[in-house]
């Protein structure tokens, strides 16, 4: 159950147990959700259900994920700051550090015992002051750039959310390839030993089909086992507790003619405007004095344009391909499907053998397992893509 309100419910009472522990109940109310006022009654009714919808993630994320909660609280010491307050930061940092030192020096005797030990520790402290004194001169952070950050990581999550997600359904469509699997190879090992008893199969025949049903029993094992990994990690992730059991909704799949509609040539300039890492080394670059480390700062700005322009192309191919796959995987079901209709007949005039007609069931799910499982595979790349266009493109390394 997610929390009806502020303090109601399974979802999001621990959390303000643990901002109220830190910062008071006032500062974890602030923190911890939107005003009412954010969203549409019916919408924060739907984000508080017990239900996980895909299209929920982003909201999701931005309201209940506890780093997107801290960095908020983070963001409240950066907002507004400029450069010079940054500098300053470190400025009067150093102020302290040498005056520090200067009463040490002063204060140490040389004829007293342990006048060494003293005077490395005030050196010690003076090396810091000058360091400190070298950032405040090399900062070039300010607000602007902080709040980049928070919502690149933001981002980030809501990203690997939709991941997760689409890798649990992945995992969901899997499960009755997995099941039949087993299925039929407990029918081959029941046929198996019947011919052993009769002397019609070797030992080592046997054993190959007592095999291949503790490896189909170890893969359905390990899917599950994935599967509920995954699950935890997302609604965790989402807001829930380890232990809530919300329902996790279907994923809907873009429409196969998505990728033609795109516009590469546009989205490359958009996700050159968007970057988050752009945008924050453009700005570092404005807040940086011209010198050895404005000329480094420029030429990572120019390599980065670069890479996203080479990422934008790169991930739209992929969308392409993970379209035609997907498109291929859907004809391949229909025919696998056509396949079947003539098995059943023939099972019906007694022309095929039960254990064929499950190797021919098997075979269907397989293909629909496969065409599910490529639909998601479609629904990744285009998120990829959008995530590109929106601010992730690939800008270093």
């Amino acid at each position: 159950m997610k929390t009806q309100g502020l303090c109601c419910g399974r979802r999001g009472c621990m959390k303000i147990i643990g901002l109220t522990f830190l910062f008071g109940f006032a500062a974890a109310q602030t923190v911890l959700a939107s005003p009412e006022f954010a969203y549409p009654p019916e919408k924060w009714a739907s984000l508080r259900d017990d239900v996980l919808e895909y299209e929920e993630l982003a909201d999701l994320i931005h309201e209940y994920n506890a780093e997107v909660i801290n960095s908020r609280l983070e963001y409240d010491d950066y907002r507004g700051k400029s450069n010079d307050d940054f500098r300053n930061t470190y400025s009067e940092m150093a102020d302290r550090l040498e005056d520090s030192s200067d009463r040490m020096m002063d204060g140490i005797n040389e004829d007293e015992p342990g006048y060494g030990a003293a005077e490395a520790s005030a050196m010690s402290i003076r090396l810091q002051a000058e360091q400190a004194r070298d950032q405040a001169d090399m900062e070039n952070e300010d607000g602007r750039v902080k709040k980049l950050e928070y919502d690149r990581q933001e981002a980030l999550l809501i990203q690997k959310a939709q991941g997760l997600m689409i890798e649990y359904w992945k995992k969901e469509k899997e499960r009755p390839v997995l099941e039949g699997t087993l299925q039929q190879a407990e029918a081959e090992v029941q046929t198996a030993r019947r011919k052993a008893a009769l002397g019609m199969l070797s030992q080592p025949e046997l054993l190959e089909a007592e095999a291949a049903v503790c490896t189909a029993q170890a893969a359905e094992a390990s899917g599950k086992t994935k599967q509920e990994e995954l699950r935890r990690q997302l609604i965790v992730m989402t807001g829930w507790q380890y232990d809530d059991m919300p329902r996790l909704g279907e994923i809907p799949i873009p429409e196969e003619a998505l990728p033609e509609k795109t516009d590469p040539e546009s989205d490359r300039t958009q996700a050159l405007a968007a970057n988050f890492s752009l945008a924050a080394d453009r700005r570092r670059l404005e807040n940086t004095d011209s010198g050895t480390a404005k000329d480094v700062l420029n030429q990572k700005v120019e390599a980065g344009q670069q890479k996203i322009e080479a990422d934008i192309e790169a991930k739209y191919n992929s969308l392409m391909q993970a379209q035609t796959d997907y498109g291929q995987a859907k004809e391949e079901y229909r025919l696998a499907e056509e396949k079947l209709e003539a098995d059943e007949r023939r099972y019906q005039l007694g022309l095929l053998s039960a254990n064929d007609r499950m190797a021919a069931q098997a075979e269907l799910s397989s293909k629909k397992a496969a065409w599910e499982i490529s639909g998601l595979s479609f629904r990744q790349a285009y998120e990829d893509y959008q995530w590109a266009v929106e601010g992730l493109a690939a800008y270093e390394g």
